[in-house]
């Protein structure tokens, strides 16, 4: 017999190796991933104080109102009469022709504190007896219908209505963008004092 181990030592030895090296991912992969889950944690501590520094800046993003503002009058009779809809019998004259219809408020405030009158919208479908929407309104935030904010190019309001179009002696009725002037600026108002402020 020679002074070498055998061949089996060897074997054995190469084994045990082998799993020694296989577990040593593992030991990583594990250690990783309570770091990972250390950093989550630190990270959702964190968050909250970011949450509140992005809300207070939000605050002070938030338009105001000028002095003595019609919609922001309507919000208020709103919130304090507590509605949320309305419906109104009215006349709607078009093309030389006047029809009943009914008239539907309806008011959404999503803004965070009472004097946030910027995430506030009106909108006011005109529908026909048959239910039919002819005319839709849809007013965003204070000002008067149309009003771009500072620094936007286009205001957040819409005034659609009921586009007849006649094609092979066929007519047929789409809603479509119309341009808002002063004669829907009128009827929104009409519209408003009709509804909030003379209930």
């Amino acid at each position: 017999m020679s002074g070498y181990p055998s061949v089996r030592y060897w074997q054995r030895l190469l084994l045990r190796a082998a799993i020694a090296l296989s577990l040593v991912p593992c030991a990583f992969s594990v250690y990783g991933s309570q770091g990972k889950g250390q950093e989550k944690g630190k990270g959702q501590q964190a968050q909250p104080a970011q949450q509140v520094q992005q809300e207070e800046r939000k605050d002070q993003e938030v338009p105001k109102p000028p002095q003595g503002d019609f919609t922001v009058e309507i919000y208020r009779a709103l919130d304090e009469k507590k509605i949320t809809t309305l419906k109104t019998k009215d006349k709607y004259k078009q093309d030389k022709a006047e029809e009943d219809v009914e008239v539907v408020l309806s008011y959404f405030n999503w803004a965070v504190s009472e004097e946030d009158y910027w995430n506030r919208q009106i909108t006011i479908d005109t529908k026909t007896t048959d239910g039919f929407v002819i005319e839709k309104i849809v007013k965003s935030g204070f000002g008067e219908l149309g009003y771009v904010k500072p620094g936007e190019s286009k205001s957040q309001d819409v005034y659609r209505k009921e586009k007849v179009t006649v094609s092979g002696g066929q007519a047929t009725a789409t809603m479509a963008d119309a341009e808002i002037g002063t004669s829907e600026k009128a009827r929104f108002r009409h519209l408003l004092e009709k509804l909030v402020l003379k209930k």
